[in-house]
């Protein structure tokens, strides 16, 4: 009885400890790119690959919504990267200045050397997101990148908090990568505090006008 029930919890063991699935080719040019950078220390989960896919498409559904038009996403929507480092390693290394962008920054760069990107990059808008945080760390959005830390990896895997909020921070930093500022202040649009409404939040006009006629307007149909 007790090497039956050592097979079976090792069966289940084994089911439960997926590997992350093989690197693909390049996706398309013209389409949002979104890695998750698991460091070398941390498991691989499926929650984070399919909760990030899942704020994606929430994303792309908003900005049909908004502009009647959106971006393109692939096919799988996340490539999952193994980092070369601990998960210390990236909270600790100074990058970027300021201690809240040192473990997005480290991320960034780990992820332009092994895929060879741009910022910006003329071929694809970047997102990605890690499992690793740091005290006072963050993220954000700028030149056809979002760079996010791992309480928005956690949030979109499902474990903290509600769906909306990341949600909304989604809309919100895929809005700096199309070339949008901050709002002055808290106008009612995504680009403010109000994307903590979310989804009770919507672009001016203005700021659908500087999306379309930026940058990557022409990446989005």
């Amino acid at each position: 009885m007790g090497l039956a029930i050592g097979v079976v919890v090792a069966t289940v063991l084994a089911a439960a400890t997926v590997a992350p699935p093989a690197a693909s080719a390049a996706p398309p040019n013209g389409t949002v790119r979104v890695f998750w950078l698991k460091p070398a220390d941390v498991a691989y989960d499926q929650r984070y690959p399919d909760g990030i896919a899942n704020v994606m498409r929430e994303a792309q559904r908003y900005y049909r919504q908004e502009l009647g038009r959106t971006f393109r996403l692939n096919d799988p929507v996340v490539e999952v990267v193994t980092g070369d480092q601990l998960r210390t390693w990236y909270e600790n290394t100074p990058a970027c200045g300021a201690k809240y962008w040192w473990t997005v920054c480290n991320m960034q760069a780990e992820l332009r050397r092994k895929f060879g990107l741009g910022a910006p990059d003329s071929r694809w808008i970047n997102v990605g997101e890690i499992s690793a945080e740091g005290e006072g760390a963050g993220g954000g959005g700028g030149n056809g990148w979002v760079i996010l830390s791992g309480h928005d990896a956690d949030g979109a895997a499902g474990i903290n908090g509600n769906m909306n909020r990341w949600y909304g921070g989604m809309v919100h930093e895929l809005g700096h990568a199309l070339g949008l500022p901050d709002s002055t202040y808290t106008d009612g649009t995504p680009m403010s505090a109000s994307f903590y409404n979310y989804p009770n939040t919507h672009f001016s006009q203005a700021q659908k006008d500087r999306i379309l006629n930026g940058r990557y307007g022409s990446f989005l149909s």
